[in-house]
């Protein structure tokens, strides 16, 4: 099979690679759309990957094609999936309790073990969510991000008519404001220039602060892991309000003395989210993920604003990373 394959920091190459072979109870997915993560960026402009060589990607759907002896493929050929990206020890005492994102000894696609950005991918067939044949494998590929989306919004207890402002216009930031608004939220949005705040629009949204805000929410959502967002998101929440921290630190992060005694005073509520929620075999993040975009596929369509084939290779980052433009979502196809 071919795939692009990270040799180095800054090469990637779009070459022949073995095609995985299935271990017990795993299924062979012929991947269908895998999104670019700002994670991925990191791991090819920065020096976040744990190898070299490596296969990137874990915001992925696809086709099953084969199953393992142990699996009936009766149920599982040919149908869509998603898949669950992380891959837990199911040992240790978080995921005794089925907290599998706190896992101590996890594994990982596309980052500790190779990814998706390939034309197939064997995955335990634990991991796997079934998806609706008429839904687009593209949109279904933000299933991801969407189900990290849906563990931030359950931080907030009976949404519907709380005033909501999110730091954050990524595409967890937009898919939590979808999300959220769907349940009666009224979502603000914390923009830095014109073209994003068009695109915004464009999704449905209508509030936006450019600058400075007098207003104070019931809840803000830092979605960025910057300073300037962490601060903007406690400076803004109202007395007894709630924050909640989505985005991963890009450094140290320190709170200004003032914002720290507002905290204290104003008797805030931090919560911490890390992936999502996933059980398998009941309702969990992926399946109300899923459920959510297939019902909104026309809008979850309009975040991908960069399509790529697999051979497009490193152009495909480069193009998204091209400031001249505003990308939301770079996507590989391969339908």
């Amino acid at each position: 099979m071919k795939a692009c394959v990270l040799i180095n920091k800054n090469i990637i190459e779009y070459k022949e690679v073995p095609t995985p072979i299935l271990k017990s109870e795993e299924v062979l997915l012929n991947v269908k759309a895998c999104g670019i993560c700002s994670s991925d960026f990191n791991r090819v402009y920065k020096d976040s990957a744990y190898f070299f060589p490596i296969i990137l990607g874990h915001e992925f759907s696809g086709k099953i094609v084969e199953c393992a002896p142990d699996i009936d493929s009766n149920v599982y050929i040919g149908k869509k999936a998603v898949v669950f990206p992380l891959l837990p020890c199911k040992e240790c005492e978080y995921c005794k309790d089925k907290h599998y994102a706190q896992c101590k000894k996890y594994s990982y696609f596309g980052s500790r073990q190779n990814g998706a950005m390939a034309e197939y991918i064997a995955v335990p067939i634990w991991n796997i969510k079934l998806i609706p044949d008429d839904m687009s494998y593209s949109v279904a590929a933000l299933a991801e991000p969407a189900a990290v989306a849906c563990h931030s919004a359950n931080k907030i207890d009976n949404p519907k008519g709380k005033s909501v402002c999110i730091s954050g216009t990524g595409t967890i930031g937009i898919l939590l404001g979808l999300n959220l608004k769907s349940k009666g939220a009224n979502i603000t949005f914390i923009v830095r220039n014109d073209k994003k705040k068009e695109i915004l629009k464009t999704l449905g949204f209508s509030n936006f602060i450019q600058n400075e805000c007098e207003q104070n929410f019931d809840v803000t959502i830092e979605c960025v892991g910057t300073n300037d967002s962490l601060n903007n998101c406690i400076k803004y929440v109202k007395s007894r309000g709630l924050v909640i921290l989505v985005g991963n630190p890009a450094s140290e992060m320190n709170l200004e003395k003032t914002l720290y005694w507002k905290l204290l005073r104003s008797e805030i509520t931090l919560k911490g989210v890390w992936n999502s929620e996933y059980k398998s075999d009941i309702k969990d993040d992926w399946d109300s993920a899923i459920d959510f975009l297939y019902k909104n596929q026309s809008v979850a369509n309009l975040i991908i604003t960069d399509r790529f084939k697999f051979e497009d290779g490193i152009k495909a980052f480069e193009t998204v990373m091209n400031t001249d433009k505003i990308s939301l979502k770079g996507m590989f196809e391969n339908e």
